[in-house]
């Protein structure tokens, strides 16, 4: 059967899809910015408040709320009380890569070839960090959609030297919508790189995409929110999210997260895989090239200012995470692709690419090899996907020296899939010490209590999937004799408290019924918990 690129790509992308909801549906909500953003949203739902941003009664001004508008419409479709299904708060988030990944193809085939497009797309779609992105309902996958459609209609008004008032006005939406998700930082992708390539080429390439209705329906979607909550909070919200949040960002490494610069070009090798395994020697090439580059193609220099600026801005900021420079990997991927694209694929050289070949492979073998040797037991399974994954890393090794570049991408893409199906089916079942919330969840729903506490374990998944019971609804010293005697009550606490309250006259008549042991990943220290029942 002989498919068009255009059938391909919507197999392609129907099928990555597909395989990417088996473990947005089984993987359990994550530690802890993930069920900070879902447990601030459940509590939307419950309290119908839709412009306060609240963890049950703690405030959470740190982003806007762009990112729990969509949450709580999908829950508002698909969900139901007590709105405690993870995967629908991650719908937004798969849903809007895909959605990007669609209009990018389909709108941005008409100013460059279509097998450039269909490379970047399959670079963006099989990376680490967009497997990473769309399985946390945060506002990163959000925001990228609004990055990707301002940055595709950026590259084609340069390439094109032209734009569509369609394209002003919806490239000015987006910028809004983006500023709803996640503040300022959309500015950093879009205007910024553009305002930096007007500058060097000496064009108001910003007088083409601007214009004063679309500023002022800019304006109009942005604004309201951010006056309505400045009332509420009576200004508190400014100084959380800007003061604390962004400027400690800025000024030095937030919650452990400082790195040096280069943090985020070493992990290009790690998260942008397969692609990374051109990308040394693209660089030489453009290095030999760039002269002729900066003189002659306007198109090209701008796609590597918007790649290297936001790059190189979030490279200076102390606060690093992964995350943080994904929207740069849509610019890295199209030019990537144009280099493997002109080289014809199969004439191109991969001198500098055998370390970043298998790299990759070789950090996630261990990685699943150390996860499973610490929180389970090595079995015959796991001896089976080592060999498997050596199998591959040397396949992938045989097609390079033959200079299979097609046979070396597809076989990486399988790669890729074939290791997340891994993490999903295989070591995310083998992980129970790391799901403690969804222990202390699943035991609580064992039996109807009147009152439960959990005492000593505090994160935010096990608020996210419990506040609705109204955990520790009243202090455990308030417990009268016969409240004790007349009511199920369960306390789940860790060692550290179980033997103050042992020692106490008034929980005598409490039997230990369960123990069980955790690893609290967010803050990287085995937990063991008794449970007590009257």
């Amino acid at each position: 059967m002989n498919f068009s690129l255009d059938k391909k790509f919507l197999l392609f992308l129907f099928f990555c899809c597909f395989i990417y909801f088996q473990g947005i549906f089984d993987l359990p909500v994550m530690d802890r910015d993930e069920a900070r953003f879902v447990t601030a949203s459940k509590t939307m739902l419950i309290e119908k408040e839709y412009i306060d941003i609240k963890m049950v009664d703690e405030t959470r001004y740190k982003k806007p709320i762009g990112i729990y508008w969509a949450q709580v419409f999908s829950n508002k479709l698909l969900g139901s009380y007590p709105f405690t299904e993870i995967w629908i708060y991650r719908l937004p988030s798969v849903l809007s890569f895909f959605l990007s990944m669609i209009f990018f193809y389909f709108y941005f085939k008409k100013i460059e070839t279509p097998i450039v497009v269909f490379t970047s797309v399959f670079f963006l779609t099989i990376s680490l960090l967009t497997i990473s992105e769309i399985h946390q309902s945060k506002t990163d996958a959000l925001l990228f959609l609004f990055i990707t459609i301002c940055n595709l209609i950026l590259y084609k008004t340069v390439k094109l030297n032209k734009i569509s008032k369609l394209e002003i006005y919806f490239f000015w939406i987006c910028i809004a919508l983006g500023i709803l998700t996640k503040g300022p930082i959309i500015i950093i992708f879009t205007l910024i790189p553009l305002l930096l390539f007007s500058v060097i080429k000496k064009r108001n390439l910003f007088g083409l995409v601007w214009s004063l209705v679309p500023f002022l329906i800019f304006l109009l979607i942005s604004i309201p929110w951010f006056v309505l909550i400045n009332i509420k909070s009576e200004g508190v919200f400014w100084h959380e999210s800007i003061g604390n949040d962004l400027f400690n960002k800025i000024k030095s490494g937030q919650e452990s997260h400082g790195f040096p610069p280069g943090y985020y070009s070493i992990l290009i090798f790690i998260f942008f895989w397969p692609a990374s395994i051109f990308f040394l020697n693209f660089l030489k090439d453009i290095k030999s090239k760039f002269s002729n580059i900066f003189k002659t193609n306007d198109y090209k220099l701008f796609l590597m200012v918007s790649f290297l600026l936001p790059f190189f801005i979030f490279e200076l900021i102390p606060t690093k995470l992964p995350h943080y420079v994904y929207p740069s990997y849509l610019p890295l991927s199209i030019i990537i692709s144009k280099f493997i694209v002109d080289k014809n694929f199969d004439e191109l050289e991969l001198n500098s690419s055998i370390i970043s070949l298998i790299l990759y492979p070789i950090v996630i073998t261990g990685l699943i090899f150390y996860a499973v040797y610490e929180y389970h037991i090595i079995d015959t399974t796991l001896l089976l996907v080592i060999i498997f994954n050596i199998s591959f890393i040397t396949l992938l090794l045989v097609l390079r020296l033959k200079k299979n570049i097609k046979k070396v991408m597809v076989f990486s893409g399988l790669y890729q899939l074939s290791t997340y199906l891994t993490l999903v089916f295989f070591l995310i079942p083998r992980m129970e010490k790391l799901w403690i919330s969804q222990k202390i969840e699943n035991i609580i729903n064992e039996k109807k209590f009147d009152h439960v506490f959990t005492i000593g374990f505090n994160e935010p998944s096990l608020l996210f999937l419990t506040s609705h019971l109204s955990l520790n609804d009243i202090s455990f010293n308030d417990l009268t004799s016969e409240d004790i005697n007349n009511k199920n009550i369960l306390f789940i606490m860790t060692t550290a408290n179980s033997r103050k309250f042992e020692s106490r006259n008034k929980f005598k008549s409490f039997n230990l019924v369960e123990e069980f042991e955790g690893f609290n990943y967010s803050k990287g220290k085995e937990i063991k918990f008794q449970i007590y029942q009257n």
